[in-house]
């Protein structure tokens, strides 16, 4: 999986509207020197806009009635209106693509409890224990489009060893059975990508998604929490879902 690169005081921004690293005079109101939002706050905030709660045991949980599950809900029925559009003006071999960590898995308690910083290691043992719970508009929408006959494509950055633990995730979760899961290669490169093992995000997720287009699939939607997730082209409509924690280049 790409390395992340914490964007916590991106985060503080999206959340509260509150960080100006610069100014024209690079002062604030007070006349005092500009510095970055404090990163105990953004924490503060990130906890807050997932509706943060503890169980019983001590670990961390996002909240269905909080703010980032009501605008992810809204991106995603955003979306499934458009795409109940657009198959009803008959379209060939219709698919959708999705990323899957805070795409189609939620890691917010993994996040969490580890004070958001990201642990390789601890992170691969979780996938392989399917510790990470759906989104929920998100499997609904993959169950409502594989209904209607729309392939799904799961496109992840999580690397070729979580294979096995990826897919039995999924099913548990309830997700339909994808067309592919496409995850990143360790040392087979996939065929199709020119720049091999050395691709980034945006290089192997729209590469995959033209991949699919010369397959002959049509790719209406390309779902995912990071910009990279959609950027490059080959989807008719992107839809991003917030995702404070982290941001991956």
């Amino acid at each position: 999986m790409v390395s992340r690169t914490a964007a916590l005081v991106v985060a503080a921004g999206l959340i509260a509207g509150s960080v100006a690293l610069s100014t024209s005079d690079g002062a604030d109101a007070a006349g005092r020197p500009k510095e970055p939002a404090n990163l105990g706050q953004v924490k503060n905030d990130v906890k807050q806009y997932y509706g943060d709660y503890l169980d019983p045991a001590g670990r961390h949980h996002a909240s269905a009635t909080s703010a980032w599950a009501k605008q992810t809900a809204n991106e995603v029925a955003s979306a499934r209106r458009w795409l109940e559009r657009r198959l009803a003006q008959g379209v060939k071999n219709p698919a959708i693509v999705l990323d899957i960590d805070d795409t189609s898995e939620l890691t917010y308690g993994f996040e969490a409890d580890r004070d958001f910083g990201f642990d390789q290691a601890a992170f691969d043992k979780a996938v392989n224990a399917g510790e990470f719970p759906a989104i929920e508009p998100t499997r609904e929408l993959t169950q409502w489009a594989s209904k209607r006959g729309v392939h799904v494509y799961f496109l992840t950055g999580r690397k070729e060893n979580l294979r096995e633990g990826t897919t039995k995730s999924l099913r548990k979760n309830g997700f339909p059975e994808p067309k592919a899961v496409f995850l990143k290669p360790l040392d087979k490169p996939l065929p199709w990508l020119a720049c091999g093992l050395t691709c980034n995000t945006v290089q192997y997720k729209a590469g995959t998604r033209a991949y699919l287009e010369s397959q002959g699939e049509t790719v209406l939607l390309s779902v995912g929490d990071q910009d990279t997730d959609l950027e490059g082209g080959h989807a008719e409509r992107t839809v991003k879902l917030p995702n404070p924690m982290y941001y991956l280049p």
